[in-house]
């Protein structure tokens, strides 16, 4: 079981325990076990996912609007892959939508 907290995505069964697999910060994704650290797998702007070091630079990979998360490379385009709620892990409920699928994608398992 994976979980989030304070930044960082672990794939222990409690909140905060386990294996850093990689951390969140500032809509960018990356590998490193402590916030804000690690090489830069992905990034999140304004509901669109994209492959990128830096917000908003990269190759589109998906999108996510009204909770729907799609395989276009613009907000609501492209076809459906599923709801927000299929990727949510343990403890990042209140993150943006958006970021939520971005660090399944690129952390847990690649399906954009």
């Amino acid at each position: 079981m994976t979980n989030f907290k304070d930044g960082v995505i672990r794939d222990g069964s409690t909140l905060g325990t386990g294996k850093a697999l990689g951390n969140l910060k500032g809509g960018v994704i990356r590998d490193g076990s402590t916030l804000g650290t690690g090489k830069a797998l992905g990034n999140v702007k304004d509901g669109v996912i994209r492959n990128g070091s830096t917000l908003g630079t990269g190759t589109a990979i998906g999108n996510v609007k009204d909770g729907v998360v799609r395989n276009g490379n613009t907000l609501g385009t492209g076809a459906a892959r599923g709801k927000v709620s299929d990727y949510t892990i343990k403890g990042i409920e209140r993150e943006y939508d958006a970021e939520i699928v971005a660090v399944y994608h690129f952390l847990i398992k690649k399906f954009l």
